[in-house]
């Protein structure tokens, strides 16, 4: 058993999911409770009725599945009992700087904020809000922490640390293929997430997969794939993304939705203030009545069309010779 045990999280997905004391008093700050009030998939909800979990379960479960990736073998020996517990903190506090609506006020922060994106943002608010305290007092660097969970701390020969949570195969794209195809009913294919892990390996300071599990890789891609066209683009979930970013550009001016200065003004947002607010807001009040009628805009036009990726390419085109 871990330091410090304190109990566990009983999660539909992964089930037990075991912390210590130190992480239940970040699990209880409110940066991380915020996440109870974001929701990981705006928009779905008006194509699966189920989609309406969190930012705050997806967070528990990606430092869970960190949890793991560090118990593997070739990772452990590669690392102190420190350094697993700050890639596990690092993987709770990963997504603090999501705005309302999650990926829909990220379109607002770029427009009005010159390029800002929700990581810039978790690195402000771990940096900044009281999560700097909590992380002092327990001998981390505020900064480092929001660094590695964003996959920006610079490590020599340990780029892994923060690969296991960013990256093209990491912890956090494992758990919201499989939380959000169970909260949606619209499996695609089983990903089996821990096959993945068990073969994680590191080669030249990267994180890397080992060739055993390629057929795992295979499906985690294939499922991703699914994912993003019959959920994350599902015409009528993108109608209400865009429906929700036009209600927020509208009014931006006068709630002053980008204007916010400390960590705690912009923790002050969520999916309930940032709803209620452009509900009484008469430049989007309109868009959010059609919304709560379910009177969505239209699609005119779909195109699919894809992008070729040398990797991705080489992983499901390629079969390795018969001398590997």
């Amino acid at each position: 058993m871990r330091k410090g045990y304190w109990g566990e999280i009983k999660d539909p997905v992964h089930g037990y999911v075991y912390i210590t004391d130190m992480e239940k008093e970040i699990i209880d700050s409110f940066p991380v409770q915020r996440l109870r009030r974001l929701r990981q998939l705006a928009g779905a909800e008006y194509v699966y009725p189920g989609a309406n979990h969190t930012r705050f379960e997806h967070s528990v479960g990606v430092m869970y599945l960190a949890g793991k990736v560090l118990e593997n073998p070739n990772i452990m020996q590669r690392i102190s009992e420190d350094e697993a517990e700050m890639v596990r903190i690092a993987a709770l506090l990963h997504d603090v700087g999501h705005g309302p609506f999650s990926h829909v006020f990220e379109y607002l922060l770029d427009k009005e904020l010159g390029g800002k994106t929700h990581e810039d943002m978790t690195r402000w608010i771990i940096a900044n809000s009281e999560l700097k305290d909590m992380l002092n007092r327990v001998g981390y660097d505020p900064e480092e922490i929001g660094r590695l969970a964003t996959n920006a701390l610079e490590k020599p020969h340990k780029a892994f640390l923060g690969q296991v949570i960013s990256s093209a195969v990491d912890v956090d794209k494992l758990d919201f293929v499989v939380r959000d195809t169970y909260h949606t009913g619209a499996e695609y294919g089983f990903v089996d997430v821990f096959r993945l892990i068990h073969a994680f390996d590191v080669l030249n300071g990267d994180l890397a997969v080992d060739l055993g599990a390629l057929s795992a890789l295979e499906s985690f891609i294939i499922a991703r794939i699914e994912s993003f066209k019959s959920i994350y683009f599902h015409r009528v979930g993108r109608a209400a993304q865009i429906m929700l970013a036009m209600a927020m550009e509208k009014a931006n001016e006068e709630l002053s939705l980008t204007s916010f200065k400390t960590p705690e003004e912009y923790l002050a947002m969520d999916d309930y203030t940032v709803w209620t607010m452009l509900k009484n807001c008469e430049k989007s009040c309109e868009i959010i009545h059609n919304l709560e009628r379910r009177k969505m805009l239209k699609c005119a036009y779909e195109r699919t069309f894809y992008q070729k990726d040398v990797v991705i390419s080489c992983l499901l085109y390629t079969s390795p010779s018969p001398r590997d």
